[in-house]
């Protein structure tokens, strides 16, 4: 027998469950940004001289630095510099794939070359560039930092200060070889790590999508 009762519109709940969801997926995910280095440490200067792409990965955080032509055709990656917010952090390393003559190594407290006066945890030395032990011209670079813990994001952001406060940063880099100003033959740049929101498209898709499933559920209870 068909039930002609109808039920009490369930979609505001539906809605507002799903956009829960769907802010619990966005959460639970692989966090990740991509990182401009857009200041020019000792000068001010802005531009796009670098980009830093981190990914969350089972506990380690995965770097990828590209740099931007316009630093010039010679530009060198020579260090990286980077900070930890939790200081109980232990057994930082990192690894990596990249084809590379002389190892990439980490320091901790290192002498920020060119860097206006700040201070970083942890920086990576990527060799001597063409001379012994050097990889050559790197424009391009990629690797692991892993730790006895999980490593996040989140523990990337505590800031860093350069030209007597003026300029705040979360990373920065060491660039030999450059054309980017006159009489100057390297740049340290650095940036802020900017992590995107979730979509609201996305979240908004996600829930429309759950209350469809359920309308049809509700409609076959009904006929039934």
């Amino acid at each position: 027998m068909r039930n002609w009762t109808t039920p009490a519109p369930r979609w505001p709940a539906v809605l507002g469950a799903m956009l829960t969801l769907g802010v619990s997926i966005a959460i639970a995910g692989p966090a990740s940004a991509m990182t401009t280095l857009d200041v020019e440490l000792d000068t001010g200067l802005s531009g796009t001289f670098a980009t830093v792409d981190i990914v969350e990965n089972a506990g380690a955080l995965d770097f990828t630095i590209q740099l931007d032509p316009s630093l010039g055709p010679n530009a060198d990656i020579r260090e990286f510099y980077f900070n930890i917010l939790d200081a109980d952090i232990t057994g930082v390393g990192i690894t990596t794939n990249d084809s590379v003559q002389a190892n990439y190594s980490l320091e901790s407290d290192p002498a920020v070359t060119g860097g206006a006066g700040s201070g970083f945890d942890y920086g990576v030395n990527f060799g001597n560039g063409a001379g012994p032990p050097g990889n050559g011209a790197l424009n391009f670079a990629s690797f692991t930092v892993f730790a006895d813990q999980s490593l996040s994001l989140a523990q990337l952001q505590q800031i860093s200060h350069a030209k007597g406060g003026m300029i705040d940063l979360h990373l920065a880099l060491h660039v030999q070889g450059t054309s980017l100003l006159p009489g100057a033959t390297s740049e340290t740049v650095g940036g802020m790590i900017v992590v995107p929101e979730p979509s609201a498209g996305l979240l908004l898709s996600i829930a429309m999508t759950g209350w469809g499933i359920q309308s049809r559920r509700t409609r076959q209870a009904d006929a039934a």
